[in-house]
């Protein structure tokens, strides 16, 4: 039983770390965006990749130290507030460090890796749960996949919403034709617009099947279809947004600009929807006391 509090202990720590390690990516890149310094650039990523190091670390904590109880063993903490907050901002970290490695811009930093503060600010300021066994709707393999399908999606579109503000940074300084300190860090719209292509196009069929399978799951405890709820409500938004933009990029002329405010209104929605809804944390009981 001693070792159950260090779990607790390690996974709130690997936070601390996670959010030190994430702010301090934060500043490097923004240094490096105005100085273009290759070291810079380069303890940037070291502190990114430390950073989803550290929030993997903290999600592997918070799993072996629900697994005490036995009713909870070999079963992920996924469908908590807490999980999902770390397994998102990891996502998230991941995703750009791959893409900064690729591309070296160090732009795309500013506009994602606030994203990633306020996820971890999710566990940073909130108490350490108890040591309780899940409801069983926590427990639920439905949740786990769908909360799953969400998470990677919304990886993709905070990725997606950096690169767009990119693009349209980048658009704003040709036609504004006054260049600045940053000028020459910024990427070329072609290059975002891809970008921005790539990562909707792989975001949405996962949101739409994290989407399908939280259907299939309401209906058959309510016996209702989505439609009644804000959350369910910005969902179906969400969807109609980026499939427009989806199906306008590819059949139509929505590139650069047009593509780019397609995207940054599609994450406008989903932070509006999740901010509006008074059940987007408090959606599932997660403890049987609950």
């Amino acid at each position: 039983m001693c070792l159950i509090p260090d779990f607790a202990a390690v996974s709130v720590w690997c936070v601390r770390l996670a959010f030190a390690f994430t702010l301090l990516a934060l500043g490097f890149g923004l240094f490096f965006v105005f100085n273009r310094l290759e070291k810079v650039f380069k303890a940037a990523l070291v502190f990114l990749g430390g950073a989803a190091f550290f929030q993997a670390a903290a999600f592997l904590a918070l799993t072996f130290f629900f697994w005490y109880v036995p009713e909870n063993r070999y079963i992920t903490p996924l469908n908590t507030p807490r999980g999902m907050a770390l397994a998102l901002g990891f996502c998230v970290n991941a995703l750009l460090l791959g893409f900064e490695m690729r591309r070296g811009t160090g732009i795309t930093f500013v506009f994602v890796l606030p994203w990633s503060l306020l996820l971890l600010a999710i566990p940073l300021f909130s108490m350490t749960p108890g040591l309780e066994a899940f409801s069983l709707q926590a427990k639920s393999a439905l949740s786990a996949a769908h909360n799953a399908l969400f998470i990677v999606s919304y990886a993709m579109f905070i990725n997606a919403f950096g690169a767009s503000s990119s693009l349209l940074l980048s658009d704003w300084e040709l036609r504004a034709r006054k260049s600045h300190a940053a000028a020459f860090a910024l990427p070329s719209i072609g290059d975002m617009d891809k970008l921005i292509w790539r990562l909707v196009e792989i975001g949405f069929p996962l949101f739409l099947g994290g989407f399908v399978l939280a259907s299939v799951q309401l209906y058959m405890k309510y016996s209702r279809l989505p439609g009644s709820d804000v959350k369910e409500l910005g969902a179906l938004a969400t969807l109609l947004v980026y499939g427009v933009y989806l199906a306008l990029r590819k059949y139509g002329d929505w590139r650069g600009t047009k593509a780019a405010w397609a995207n940054v209104a599609g994450f406008i929605l989903i932070v509006a929807t999740l901010a509006l809804s008074s059940r987007a944390i408090s959606y599932h009981g997660f403890f049987k006391w609950n």
